[in-house]
């Protein structure tokens, strides 16, 4: 550093930009590089953003990657919990979106496509899937707890994912009962993973967060608690103790934001701020329309001066005053502004959490139709990719892999026994339909969707599923139900091929023919 003088005083252009120094002794030695960086520095200048002044001062410019960026991942979940537990909107927000992606459930549907098999087999076997899965995963067998079925540990995981950012599901492949499919799951919060757990292994795998990579970085396990470390404390319980858990008994279920993310964060996380300044917010204007629903009188007296005791007003009542007192009136203050405020910080939120205002209030007041529409589709946009790009890769696709091998370890030798193949079971899978989208105007969209079909725009099974049924248990269902008409002798105009549907349909095609031969006769007559 040269030394504070007259003769070696630094420019003021130099002290007030610390690179003008590098840039001239980078120019001088290579004048072609000096101009590039030169050219560089000046087209960077054009971004506002790219600053560092007055304001971008509330802009944190860090260079951390996506898990390092959310070291207080934890206490944001505790955070969002708390949230959720006392501040109805952010009930609602996790509602909203809980619902959206799993509804009533995502259902499984059987397929099967070993080439050449017969469509007895074929049919024999996708029963027997649908047997099971109405068994075992329709009901609480498949949880650990016994509390919930398949679908009530979907929407358990989609809770846990949006408050805590991330959930865990262990698979255990067993079950008490022999008789049973041996498969369970249990649900686990995040607490469960030992993020403190750190360090390299004497195998070269490394663990970081609780969760243990092999040199390729492919996860090879979880250290998960035996129990909750929130939870009360057990004599005996080795509550502090992590144990070491295969990565292939453990779904970790998160939504991925950022490349090479290995751990979710709260969805409340961009709009945690403003829903706590609402509910500040509320508490204060509660008080204060407490505070201008009170009228108080207060009395004014003189020093010294005597008068009567004011102890309460009531209505009607006339009260002599002393010579030396007066009466004066609180003025409460007025309550002005608050829909205003509550709606523009709602609408964030709303933006924050990737749903609709009119889904987070309930509020339809300033819509109509055709705007509520439109927000509907976006929003059934954000909750498609949930469905397809999260929970159904990271959860269901797995599950339906083990669905698949403990399917072989229950029925696998009968199966052999009664002359199915023996790899059968590389051909067998699970596909995963969404809940059943809501249909708004049914007379419009009913309609949209049958001239798709007609037109070739999409195939009568596409429309089906977006209707959130499952193909062939309606082709299933159609099948017995005319069964069923038959055997009774019943008709039905919902039957295409019923008497009166028919009849309706034969008379429209001869107005139409003989239409076409009026037609026909008066141009022959012209």
């Amino acid at each position: 550093m040269l030394p504070a003088g007259r003769g070696n005083s630094i420019p003021s252009t130099a002290r007030s930009d610390p690179m003008n120094l590098l840039d001239r002794a980078i120019a001088a030695v290579s004048p072609q590089w000096g101009m590039r960086r030169a050219r560089a520095r000046a087209v960077t200048a054009h971004y506002d953003a790219a600053g560092s002044g007055r304001r971008t001062s509330s802009m944190k410019a860090a260079r951390t990657d996506a898990d390092a960026a959310a070291r207080q991942r934890q206490r944001m979940a505790w955070y969002a919990r708390d949230m959720v537990r006392n501040t109805p909107f952010a009930t609602r927000a996790q509602s909203v979106i809980c619902g959206g992606i799993v509804g009533d459930g995502i259902l499984p549907k059987v397929v099967l496509s070993y080439p050449g098999l017969k469509e007895t087999a074929r049919k024999r076997v996708r029963d027997r899937g649908l047997e099971l899965i109405e068994a075992h995963l329709d009901t609480c067998a498949i949880d650990r707890q016994g509390r919930q079925n398949l679908y009530g540990l979907q929407r358990l995981v989609a809770n846990t994912v949006v408050d805590a950012g991330e959930c865990l599901v262990r698979i255990y492949h067993s079950h008490p009962d022999p008789d049973a499919l041996p498969l369970q799951l249990d649900v686990l919060e995040p607490d469960y993973l030992d993020d403190g757990k750190f360090g390299w292994m004497a195998t070269g795998n490394e663990i970081r967060d609780g969760i243990e990579y092999d040199g390729t970085g492919r996860r090879v396990a979880y250290w998960l608690f035996p129990e909750h470390p929130g939870g009360d404390w057990t004599p005996g319980s080795r509550r502090g103790v992590s144990e070491r858990v295969p990565a292939e008994e453990v779904l970790h279920i998160y939504r991925q934001d950022r490349p090479g993310q290995m751990r979710g964060v709260t969805w409340f996380a961009p709009v945690m701020m403003r829903l706590q300044d609402l509910a500040d917010h509320e508490d204060a204007q509660l008080m204060r329309q407490k505070i201008a629903a009170c009228f108080a009188a207060f009395r004014v007296r003189s020093e010294g001066g005597k008068g009567g005791e004011i102890a309460e007003l009531a209505p009607g009542m006339i009260y002599d005053l002393g010579e030396d007192e007066d009466v004066k009136f609180a003025e409460p203050p007025g309550v002005d502004g608050y829909d205003e405020f509550t709606r523009s910080v709602l609408r964030s939120v709303a933006a924050g959490m990737g749903i609709t205002y009119e889904a987070l209030t309930g509020d339809l007041g300033q819509v109509n139709f055709s705007s509520a529409r439109m927000g509907r589709l976006e929003m059934d946009q954000n909750i498609s990719a949930w469905q397809w790009l999260m929970l159904i890769p990271q959860m269901m696709q797995p599950l339906a892999q083990a669905f698949i091998t403990a399917w072989n370890g229950h029925d696998g030798a009968a199966m052999i026994k009664a002359g199915l193949p023996a790899d059968i079971w590389r051909h067998l899978r699970l596909e995963w339909q969404p809940p059943r989208k809501v249909i708004v105007d049914p007379t419009r969209e009913i309609a949209a969707l049958a001239d798709a079909v007609r037109n070739g725009f999409a195939s009568r099974q596409q429309v089906v599923r977006q209707l959130g049924v499952d193909p062939e248990r309606l082709l299933d269902e159609i099948e017995q139900d005319r069964a069923d008409a038959a055997r009774l002798n019943l008709s039905f105009d919902s039957d295409p091929g019923s008497g009166s549907v028919a009849g309706a349909a034969k008379s429209e095609a001869e107005e139409i023919v003989e239409n076409g031969r009026a037609k026909a006769h008066y141009r022959k007559g012209m």
